[in-house]
């Protein structure tokens, strides 16, 4: 089993070498001086994610380490019939436990020392950090190392140890209850329509997250989703896949040539075997494919929320340019762009879908060549038009949800109804630059239409920024808030007006509305980035490892056959199957146990995607995560063919 072994020892060394540089990352010096801003809120979350991460790992080892006990069974049985005392045996399953453990956690710190460094430096380069990551593991953490190893090694030596004590107790064979085709078919058929429930479930649940802060139903949901999820693909793996191995079995142009049948018959009882391997992986890979989709998605939205709310470095209106400008030839600022945009602001009065309610309130409106002008960036989260349709620029009501309908018979104060209007969520010159929505309206229908408020708005592209010092921030800080608005609503728009005032109010009435002086990106940019990167990475290093471990679960089960399996294929040899043969059953059956868990999880975080309206195209990034995904499964087995070939050879030729 020195293969397997291998296998397994590399497997927890990576496990052990990312927890260690998730323990040493949150309290490095290098880390702490360059992000100051963030406190100490990525010591806390590297801590939470370590923690998480060590709880999965220690899952896995105790999961997997017990395979090769059950493997040693016989050897275990026979040293205890030639007269090995019991408690020898006992004795043999704890200490070599304790040396493979040994032997990983070794390993696993010269990972963490090894690549400390790489890591870090990866994780500067996303969240955008100039600085340079200086390796450090302090004795903290090296104590901290030392006391999960020995207590992590002593749990998993007990455990095996008593798994060997109860190998020895049952030296029976074990009875196999074999299932009948009349309850494996209507099993599969419940789990069919329990996998299909929960995505009809997963439908509503985008609906309704929005409700999740004041309503039980999402979790419940939620809940109901992850249970069908979890059932209804074990019940497809019990009542379907062993059902249509039977029928290949009885088609004889699939399994019957010659001696073809026993081989065949071998393939299908490995795989009948490992039915809930199979299920356990599927599951484990569809959770982390999700994680990562779903947190690309979250990351996406936010991103596009954000630019939405800073498409341009620095915004002003026609109160704060003047100062603006003169403030940016003080610092020698490197423009290159900047945008004029003059804007009509009147009274709106229209029927409101998600707030189910009606609305009266200011709108800015803009002209549609004056729309098309700006950089292209800015149209990117918005419906398209024409010269002659509307676009209505609203604040998304939800991160994760956007509501793709139109709204109708919007009326405008002395001016025509608008029967119809495109929605749309990314504003020209930034949400924040705006009191309520915005309207993209025709150029003849903004030539027309009167105004209560006119104003002009500016924005700049910098190529290193716009370099405002502090000192110039604080100068500026007075013209944050450039003028306020007070709405007298009457019976009918046409009678109502607003009344425009340079100076804050005393109180501040429903009514009345501020109007922004000035918006800059400055500090929030980079911590947006940094906060990202660092998001990215977490994500990332989580779920890579998941799906690493998972597939080492595959392979060992495929490397680790007991004495009756071996006798098995030998027994094929000596009645005239040739090595091409036996060589087809192991690549056949290697291929179809790493497959059939690639297809299913795809399938399964797919459909949450196909149910998920925020991701309605299959961008290039997800393609890149499913990809990556099919690449790393493949190369495991890959791997675990060509090992698992060299050792049914190597038994051949004793």
């Amino acid at each position: 089993m020195r293969d397997s072994y291998l296998i397994y020892i590399l497997a927890c060394s990576f496990a052990i070498g990312v927890f260690g540089i998730l323990i040493s990352m949150g309290d490095n010096p290098s880390l702490r001086n360059a992000l100051r801003l963030w406190d100490t809120f990525i010591y806390d979350i590297t801590v939470t994610m370590s923690g998480l991460f060590a709880f999965c790992a220690f899952v896995y080892m105790i999961y997997v380490g017990g395979f090769f006990i059950k493997q040693q069974r016989n050897e275990f049985l026979t040293f205890e019939k030639l007269g090995m005392p019991r408690w020898i045996l006992v004795a043999i399953g704890f200490f070599q436990t304790a040396i493979v453990q040994a032997l990983a956690w070794l390993i696993g710190i010269g990972l963490t020392l090894i690549f400390q460094k790489f890591m870090g430096m990866m994780l500067f380069y996303l969240m955008g950090v100039r600085f340079n990551f200086a390796m450090h593991i302090s004795l903290n953490d090296l104590w901290l190392l030392l006391e999960i190893f020995v207590f992590s090694t002593l749990v998993l030596s007990i455990i095996n140890a008593i798994k060997t004590m109860r190998i020895l107790q049952k030296k029976q064979r074990k009875v196999i209850i074999k299932t009948r085709w009349w309850l494996r078919i209507p099993a599969g058929a419940f789990g069919i329509l329990l996998l299909f429930s929960a995505q009809i479930c997963t439908f509503y649940l985008f609906k309704d997250m929005r409700m999740i802060s004041y309503s039980s139903k999402p979790l419940i949901e939620i809940v109901y989703i992850m249970g069908a999820d979890i059932f209804g693909t074990y019940l497809v793996y019990f009542g379907f896949l062993p059902t249509i191995l039977n029928v290949m079995q009885k088609i004889h142009s699939v399994a019957y040539s010659g001696v073809n049948i026993f081989s065949f018959k071998y393939m299908k009882e490995r795989l009948f075997q490992n039915i809930s391997i199979l299920w356990f992986v599927t599951e484990l890979s569809a959770l982390a494919l999700a994680l990562l989709t779903f947190c690309y998605f979250g990351y996406q939205a936010v991103h596009q929320n954000y630019n939405s709310a800073y498409p341009f470095e620095l915004a002003a209106n026609k109160d704060t340019v003047k100062v603006i400008r003169e403030e940016l030839q003080k610092n020698n600022a490197k423009i290159k762009g900047r945008y004029k945009t003059e804007v009509k602001i009147n009274l709106v009065s229209y029927y409101s879908k998600s707030n189910e309610s009606y609305v009266r309130q200011p709108m800015t409106f803009m002209s549609y060549s004056a729309y098309k002008s700006l950089p292209k960036r800015m149209r990117k989260g918005n419906s398209k038009i024409n010269s002659h349709q509307f676009l209505k620029i609203d604040y998304n009501s939800s991160l994760m949800y956007n509501n793709p309908t139109s709204e109708h018979n919007i009326e405008v104060k002395n001016a025509p109804m608008i029967q119809d209007a495109k929605m749309g969520y990314s504003f020209p010159y930034g949400s924040s630059m705006h009191f309520g929505p915005m309207m993209i309206v025709p150029n003849k229908y903004y030539q027309k239409m009167p105004a209560e408020v006119k104003d002009t708005f500016y924005g700049w592209d910098f190529k290193k920024g716009d370099r405002l010092s502090h000192d110039q921030l604080e100068r500026l800080g007075g013209y944050r808030d450039a003028y306020y608005m007070k709405v007298d609503f009457k019976s009918s728009l046409e009678k109502s007006n607003i009344e425009v005032m340079k100076k804050e109010p005393n109180k501040y009435e429903a009514a009345t509305y501020t109007q922004a002086g000035f918006l800059r990106q400055g500090n929030l940019k980079k911590r947006f980035n940094q906060g990202g990167g660092f998001y990215l990475f977490i994500v990332a290093l989580f779920s890579v490892a998941l799906l690493v471990a998972l597939g080492s679960v595959l392979t060992l089960r495929v490397l680790l056959r007991d004495d009756y399996q071996s006798r098995q294929l030998r027994t094929l040899q000596k009645i005239g199957v040739e090595e091409s043969e036996i060589k087809g059953i192991v690549r056949r059956e290697n291929t179809l146990t790493f497959l059939i868990p690639i297809i299913f999880a795809l399938i399964q975080s797919y459909t949450s995607i196909a149910m998920f309206d925020f991701g309605h195209h299959m961008s290039k990034n997800i393609i890149l995560i499913y990809g990556g995904y099919v690449v790393l499964y493949s190369l495991f087995g890959v791997i675990s063919y060509q090992v698992s070939w060299r050792g049914v050879k190597q038994k051949f030729n004793l």
